[in-house]
């Protein structure tokens, strides 16, 4: 099977790392990996904005990117989201439309990709460490994130008190109450730290670049890793913590 990889411009500018884990990760799982270069946002700041006419435009070139019969991986559930959203931008019967549906049925999120294939949870990966797993509000309550994790031999997987409780970025709101967001993030990172962690692990980008510098300005040594990330240290011989 071969697979067609979306990456996100938090991603593509700033962690790419997710990137090249990703498809390290899926090679490994005996999948090929196509990565369009052509590829641009996917639409939803300005979606976000009300700038539909900016999205639509967007949206119809990921349509053509990423037109075919394969699926369609995104390490990033608000952009996965977004992609999946697309059918909303057209007019119902109109071709536009039938397209967005098309690529909207196809588009996965990395994690809940993952745990369709053969073998999942369990691919063999080992990393010995204590970790905080950070539940994405933009994976709307997915388990695969956790499932992949716990799959992982050695890995001890901690949650915090409230782990629901938002991390503060959210796209926008941060920019629009970056009070507020900052007060959330000082709680979820102070609810992390206090179970003593080797690693944050979540499979959104925007927490981990959220959280993550945050633990970076507090001169705390807890790496922040995605589960893909994870998965990758794991397969290719993992490493130690403790």
């Amino acid at each position: 099977m071969r697979i067609k990889l979306m990456i996100p411009c938090l991603v593509e500018d700033c962690l790419p790392e997710i990137g090249l884990a990703v498809v390290s990760v899926l090679e490994r799982l005996g999948l090929g990996v196509d990565h369009p270069r052509v590829q641009t946002c996917c639409g939803q700041m300005a979606f976000k904005t009300g700038d539909v006419a900016r999205a639509r435009a967007l949206a119809l070139r990921s349509l053509d990117i990423f037109a075919g019969t394969g699926p369609v991986i995104c390490p990033s559930g608000s952009c996965t989201k977004m992609l999946r959203t697309y059918p909303e931008l057209f007019e119902p019967g109109s071709p536009e439309h039938a397209r967005a549906l098309d690529l909207a049925g196809r588009t996965f999120e990395f994690c809940a990709f993952v745990l369709t294939l053969p073998g999942a949870p369990d691919f063999g990966a080992r990393l010995n460490a204590r970790a905080a797993l950070h539940r994405s509000c933009q994976l709307d309550g997915s388990e695969a994130p956790q499932r992949l994790m716990e799959a992982v031999r050695g890995l001890t997987l901690l949650e915090p008190e409230r782990p629901e409780r938002c991390c503060g970025f959210g796209g926008l709101f941060s920019l629009q109450f970056p009070a507020v967001s900052e007060s959330l993030l000082e709680d979820k990172a102070h609810e992390l730290l206090a179970l003593e962690p080797d690693l944050l692990i979540s499979a959104e980008p925007s927490c981990l670049m959220n959280i993550g510098g945050y633990l970076a300005r507090l001169g705390r040594p807890v790496r922040a890793l995605h589960a893909a990330q994870v998965l990758d240290l794991g397969l290719t011989g993992g490493a130690s913590w403790s």
